[in-house]
């Protein structure tokens, strides 16, 4: 054999199996391409060193490794394919006088023409969409500044040292292949038809418990902080429990059916069940890889959408007003503290900014960790408790509630319970306990935002008192138990502006600094932002209006606050977007592969019942049957999967001061319309090429 043999046979080849060598090329591409513009993303030149910007890089990084992981599993899957289908074609060169030397040396020619074929159009391919995907993020991020359109060299070298990489691995599996098996066994191998799969009752055992041990982790999750500790666990479990589900549990349902004479001994009930029976084994993993694709798209899509459009609601929780300024002070110090005074000299601060004041507004409250045990709330512990009063509550939620002396209002998170008790002790010698007691006079939502002491677990808990008196008992109360080791109370000024989103920016910058404001006083003094706080300690303010002691003083600013939350949740929304078309590509190409290896192992088995008289719409009743069966039911479970984790979805997204259930709920439900749209589309394509096959 003259030198360009091989490489005009492999030519051959591919044009020959074009109908399943062109999805793989483009699976390959596609996939290629998506790795370039996450390399590219990553290291972006126009976005400037600010803290929000700097998540970026995780967000991309992140997504690298994904889509890298992704792209073996789903790239070696279908490299499988392609040489279950191609068996016999290899077997018969065999038998030809081709030895397995002879057929490594044509394997090779066809991955190496693939990867010329596939890398470089996949680099080229994500070049073009690079400055597409900018201008998204971009805007997902609230960045207006400006891009400038680049290539990565870095970005295309390690895209095709990657991909070069995953196809050598699958030619050492298909040379591996080829050395293990004989001549007879290749060329028989694409004829081999499946046994009947025995029920295996272990393996639908351990997929109920698995999937029932996920589902009760979902349901019974408390707060937050334990549903991020078990999600994975959970998302483990549900894994398990759904190959399981569709390997043995699917076998035993088709079982019964065949057992069910009314049902089974119906002309497209007994053409479906026993086609599906005899196959499940083999499209079983298929089925599940869908699934859990399908369930991998749906909830990355629908939390980061939810975390997106939630955003102005989360910044306001974190910030109430255009600007607050939050202080910490001790009721008990020699120099009291005095709101009125430090509200007086925010006002004249804003004036002396040029900005006109829409309302300014003050109010106190009380926060303290605390641990529920027996009926009674314990000091110390992961629990927060909010104390504020009711006419300050009323300041901050337009809620008016009215409680008597002697009772609280308390927050739907709290315990049904018709008496609230707190108490206060430090163990050891010494120690003056202490104890309060309300009469529950109602409840509240939960959600309540209080600057920097935003809830940030659905397990918070807030407390609303008659009035001042009663939350300076509440403060004493704790102070005297616990000493230096209590709470202080903390007082926010809330201001409202008239003006663009920098010129409130820089008038929080300003208020900033008490020597700005002309106010006396010590302590640590800082700004506050979405995600960082930067503090001063220690300074002494001498000059102005003296407002009394406080242990620190820092400000904030809603509109900075919403432009950094942006950016870190468009960056999610981003990365949630682009990984969940990446994995419908692959979902797609999976039903593809198994709708043509279908038709053709269906082709001779429905010319069979046409020769015995079977009518023509008689079978195409029993296969639209079984194609929706076997379509369907990974959206179905996808969606079940779906809707429980959507309360730990709910949960986690608490974290992040989203509150908002309806928002959640409406993200997940319309994310679940759209891709399941999505998913009929390509029943409706790729059942078309089933159809031609079969007929």
């Amino acid at each position: 054999m003259n030198r360009g043999f091989y490489p005009r046979l492999a030519a051959r080849n591919l044009k020959t199996n074009r109908q399943f060598y062109i999805p793989y090329l483009l699976a390959l591409a596609g996939t290629a391409a998506a790795f370039y513009i996450l390399c590219a993303l990553a290291g972006a030149r126009d976005l400037p060193n600010q803290l929000r910007y700097q998540y970026l890089s995780m967000f991309l990084f992140i997504g690298l490794f994904v889509v890298g992981l992704f792209a073996v599993i789903f790239l070696l899957y279908s490299n499988s394919f392609l040489m279950k289908r191609r068996a016999r074609e290899l077997g018969l060169y065999n038998v030809l006088g081709m030895d397995k030397r002879n057929l490594s040396a044509m394997l090779f020619w066809e991955t190496l023409y693939a990867a010329l074929i596939g890398i470089p159009g996949g680099i080229a391919l994500g070049i073009v969409l690079q400055k597409l995907m900018t201008m998204l993020l971009f805007h997902l991020m609230g960045y207006s500044g400006g891009f400038s359109f680049y290539v990565s060299g870095l970005g295309a070298a390690v895209t095709a040292g990657v991909f070069f990489a995953i196809l050598l691995l699958a030619l050492l599996r298909n040379l591996l292949r080829i050395r293990m098996q004989n001549p007879v066994a290749l060329l028989h191998g694409g004829e081999t038809g499946e046994r009947e799969p025995k029920t295996r009752w272990f393996l639908t055992a351990l997929g109920v418990l698995s999937l029932g041990a996920g589902y009760f982790i979902a349901v019974t999750a408390k707060d937050a902080l334990e549903a991020l500790s078990l999600y994975f666990i959970a998302v483990f479990l549900v894994i398990i429990g759904t190959y399981c589900l569709f390997t043995s549990v699917s076998i035993f349902i088709l079982k019964a059916l065949r057992k069910n004479k009314r049902y089974y001994y119906q002309t497209q009930h007994f053409i479906s069940v026993s086609g599906m029976l005899y196959r499940m084994k083999r499209n079983a993993v298929g089925l599940a890889n869908i699934c859990i694709l399908s369930t991998m798209v749906l909830v990355m899509v629908s939390a980061t959408l939810s975390l997106y459009l939630g955003t102005n609601d989360a910044a306001s929780s974190r910030c109430p007003a255009d600007v607050c300024a939050i202080v910490r002070y001790d009721p008990g110090a020699s120099d009291p503290f005095q709101p009125d005074k430090m509200l007086a000299a925010l006002q004249a601060g804003v004036k002396k900014q040029g900005l006109a004041l829409k309302s300014a507004r003050g109010l106190r409250f009380l926060r303290l960790s605390a641990a529920w045990q027996d009926g009674v709330y314990l000091s110390g512990g992961e629990t927060s408790l909010c104390a504020l009063t009711a006419a300050d509550y009323e300041v901050l939620t337009g809620t008016r509630v009215s409680p008597g002396a002697g009772e609280v209002y308390v927050s739907d998170s709290c315990p049904a319970q018709d008496t609230l008790r707190l108490r206060f002790e430090l163990s050891g010698a010494g120690s003056r306990p202490a104890e309060r007691q309300y009469a529950v006079a109602g409840r509240i939502n939960s959600s309540v935002g209080l600057g920097e002491s935003a809830a940030v677990s659905s397990d918070d808990v807030f407390l609303i008192l008659p009035d001042g008196a009663a939350l300076d008992d509440l403060w004493q109360a704790q102070h005297g138990a616990l000493g230096e080791y209590g709470f202080d109370m903390r007082y926010e000024g809330l201001l409202d502006l008239i003006g663009t989103d920098d010129e409130k920016i820089a008038c929080a910058a300003a208020l900033s600094d008490p020597d700005y404001i002309g106010v006396t006083g010590s302590g640590d003094v800082g700004t506050q932002s979405a995600f960082s706080h930067d503090t001063q300690s220690g300074k002494s303010y001498e000059s102005g209006v003296s407002v009394g002691e406080w242990s620190s003083y820092q400000t904030a600013c809603l509109a900075e606050n919403v432009r950094e939350m942006y950016a870190v949740n468009g960056g999610f929304l981003f990365l949630g977007i682009f990984l969940g078309i990446v994995f419908m590509l692959g979902m797609v190409l999976i039903i593809y592969y198994k709708q043509v290896a279908e038709g053709f192992e269906d082709r001779a088995r429905f010319q069979i019942m046409r020769q015995v008289g079977l009518p023509s719409r008689e079978i195409r009743r029993s296969v639209n049957g079984q194609i929706l069966v076997v379509f369907f039911a990974p959206l179905l479970v996808a969606a079940v999967h779906a809707a429980f984790d959507c309360r730990l979805i709910v949960m986690l997204l608490t974290l992040f001061q989203l509150q908002n259930v309806t928002l959640t709920l409406l993200c997940t439900a319309g994310t679940l319309v759209c891709f399941a749209a999505l998913y009929a589309a390509v029943y409706a394509m790729t059942a078309k090429v089933y159809y031609k096959l079969v007929n």
